[in-house]
């Protein structure tokens, strides 16, 4: 008996692609997976090559060469579209990274299309033309269900993955503490406060901060002097190996949204304390205040007591309806 097709459409984002893709083929499915970006480049003729040479040096347009590259994804794209005839189920997570006539292909060869979308409705409210193309079109923020009552948007947390060897088991690289984001304005403030805060009850901190070279100047002395700055993403992988041995997970969400990260997810996971300035988890069927800190400017002194608290264990059952096999369960139900 053949395997059902599975079209995983999602973004490079720190790799999260290649652990869904596992966790995919872990509950038996043929996965085809098309990605937003990561197709190496290449001119199509010498004369393309020239000519942007030409647009850059005459004209200074320096935007050519994205317009061929964004062309050329789209080509990637839809050479591995058109190996297929049918797929028994889409998932596209961040629809609006993809054009809109992208997605109207892949909903004619679909059975059953979802989409799960991890950010903010409005940091990009173009994705609202999307949503009727999708059987069902899921939210990671309660809010946004709230606010775009119209669309029938259904909502959905965050998961964490389930399959077999998920850590590497040869790693041997611990902290005590292990951030990693990418730099924001919003929480820049909670970053150095936190870090500050917790170099007195830490000797092994590691904060990695993963910033575009366009806003470098915007980096403060202090996060350039005693964090790990980087140009380049930090696989989702690699988070989860650091991530599962720390003592607590910190979770600094964006003005932007309260949906729960999925470092509040791998709390649940992981069985860790999580610190989060959002205090939208406090309603959250897993909360309880032994394992959650819900972060403010006032109640730092706090902190030190909640870190001493053990770990209260969280029921089995609502542990698992947020495993990834329990979370796609949930959205393949007819």
């Amino acid at each position: 008996m053949s395997k059902r097709k599975f079209l995983l459409v999602a973004p490079t984002s720190f790799n999260l692609y290649r652990l869904i893709v596992k966790n995919l083929e872990y509950l038996g499915y043929e996965v085809i997976h098309i990605e937003e970006g990561g197709y190496p480049f290449s001119y199509s003729s010498l004369g393309e090559r020239l000519y942007n040479l030409f647009r850059k040096t005459v004209f200074n347009d320096r935007l050519y060469k994205e317009m061929l590259k964004e062309a050329y994804t789209y080509r990637k794209q839809q050479e591995i579209l058109d190996k297929y005839n049918f797929f028994d189920v889409s998932l596209v997570i961040r629809a609006d990274l993809f054009r809109k006539s992208f997605i109207e292909i892949i909903r004619q060869k679909t059975s059953q299309m979802i989409s799960y979308h991890f950010d903010g409705i409005s940091r990009n409210p173009n994705i609202l033309h999307y949503i009727f193309l999708f059987d069902r079109f899921y939210v990671f923020d309660k809010e946004d269900v709230q606010k775009y009552s119209s669309y029938n948007l259904l909502y959905s947390p965050n998961f964490y993955f389930d399959y077999p060897d998920l850590l590497d088991k040869n790693s041997n690289s611990y902290y005590d503490i292990y951030y990693v984001s990418t730099f924001h304005q919003s929480r820049v403030d909670d970053l150095i406060r936190m870090h500050q805060y917790l170099s007195n009850y830490y000797e092994r901190i590691k904060f990695v901060v993963v910033c575009n070279k366009v806003k470098e100047t915007l980096l403060p002395d202090y996060v350039i002097e005693h964090m790990d700055v980087r140009y380049e993403y930090v696989s989702f992988s690699e988070q989860l190996n650091y991530i599962a041995h720390v003592d607590a997970i910190i979770d600094l969400v964006i003005a932007e949204h309260s949906g729960y990260s999925f470092r509040v997810i791998e709390g649940m996971q992981f069985e860790k304390k999580v610190i989060t300035t959002n205090p939208k988890v406090t309603e959250a069927e897993f909360y309880h205040p032994d394992n959650f800190f819900i972060l403010t400017k006032e109640n730092y002194k706090d902190l030190g007591a909640f870190l001493k608290r053990k770990y209260c264990p969280i029921d089995a059952d609502i542990r698992r309806k947020y495993s990834f096999s329990e979370w796609l369960s949930d959205k393949l139900q007819e």
